[in-house]
């Protein structure tokens, strides 16, 4: 039995990982390229369907391993080695520059990274942590993880508590209160003048319908979407491999926006050689794979990745988002170090006070 996309049984819990375990064959491979992508646990789950027992019993495994490797404690590299070296003879570990050694460039286009913030932005991120700070028992920001979201939603598509997009809106206004779209539209202006394709990740709904009003208003394009309606059924007559063959076929200029959760991986869109991340996930290893869907063999031609961040005389929640991604990153180099999703809680210091 070959398990494609492994990461999918990481869960213990989950049905997929019980009906993959229950599975009665003589040899089990689990193929993925990230074996570790939040937690120790993940490893351990993955050789639990490998050869059960080899790690012993989750409860052990995290005393052993998992605490120390994670807390960085002092028996951090003991334990490393250790569990390296247990299971180094079922592991057969490739990365991507030893074996596409002719892959093209992957550029981070870091400009993007220092988009002022709006006026518009500015008084409603002022309302917003004025709200929660003077703790408004009647206003939804009182709630801690609810002003999370908002915040990391006001970055990307300003709109007061409450409101959502109007269709009768101009273009051109929406632009001056969102300098994100206003830099989004300019970039694929340019892109299209070199006639190459581009990914647009973007996990709102709303969002993906908006964007696709706007590029068509300003480009003549219509950008399809792909998300977690999109059947992946082969049959389908709309199916979401029949969708993106026909994006990667049609010459020239192109724009696709994609869920980062529903198309994340399992793709191939080679013919596309911009990847922009407009709205930014919790993990950097989904947003990896998602960058992965144009970067991967077959890939003839440089790729740009663009990560826009709202930037302020504060810390807004993008440039919090953004450091706290990159950081998680670096702690990678190793298999044996997740990812990690990010929590509420590395954003406590995020609500300052903020000037006129």
């Amino acid at each position: 039995m070959v398990c494609d996309e492994a990461q999918k049984i990481k869960n213990p819990n989950a049905l997929v990982t019980r009906s993959a375990k229950k599975q009665n064959v003589r040899l089990k491979i689990a193929c993925t390229g990230t074996p570790v992508e939040n937690s120790l646990a993940d490893l351990w789950c993955l050789f639990d369907f490998i050869q059960p027992g080899l790690l012993g019993a989750l409860n052990d495994f995290g005393s052993r391993y998992r605490r120390p490797i994670e807390a960085k404690s002092d028996e951090e590299n003991a334990r490393v080695n250790e569990l390296q070296a247990l299971i180094e003879p079922q592991t057969l570990r490739r990365t991507k520059a030893q074996v596409a050694k002719d892959l093209p460039n992957k550029i981070e286009v870091e400009s993007c990274r220092n988009i002022p913030l709006s006026a518009y932005q500015r008084d409603l991120y002022r309302q917003a942590i004025q709200a929660h700070q003077e703790k408004q028992a009647e206003s939804a920001v009182n709630n801690h993880l609810w002003l999370i979201q908002y915040l990391r939603q006001l970055c990307t598509n300003p709109y007061p508590v409450g409101d959502k997009a109007k269709p009768d809106e101009p273009l051109t206004e929406r632009e001056t209160k969102s300098p994100k779209l206003k830099w989004l539209l300019c970039m694929l202006a340019d892109i299209q003048r070199r006639n190459e394709k581009v990914i647009v990740f973007v996990e709102f709904l709303d969002l993906q319908r908006q964007l696709q009003r706007y590029i068509t208003e300003r480009l003549s394009i219509l950008p399809d979407i792909i998300n977690g309606s999109t059947s992946a059924a082969a049959s389908a007559t709309h199916s979401r491999q029949k969708r993106i063959k026909a994006f990667q076929e049609k010459p020239g200029f192109g724009v696709i926006i994609l869920s980062p959760l529903a198309v994340g991986f399992g793709v191939n869109i080679q013919a596309a050689n911009h990847v922009v991340h407009f709205t930014r996930t919790w993990n950097p290893a989904k947003e990896d794979q998602a960058t992965d869907r144009a970067y991967r063999i077959g890939q003839t031609r440089d790729v740009y990745v663009y990560y826009p961040v709202i930037t302020a005389d504060f810390v807004t929640f993008d440039m919090k988002l953004d450091k706290l991604l990159n950081w998680k990153r670096s702690l990678s180099d190793n298999m044996l170090n997740g990812y990690g999703d990010l929590s509420g809680s590395d954003f406590d210091d995020l609500y300052v006070d903020i000037q006129a």
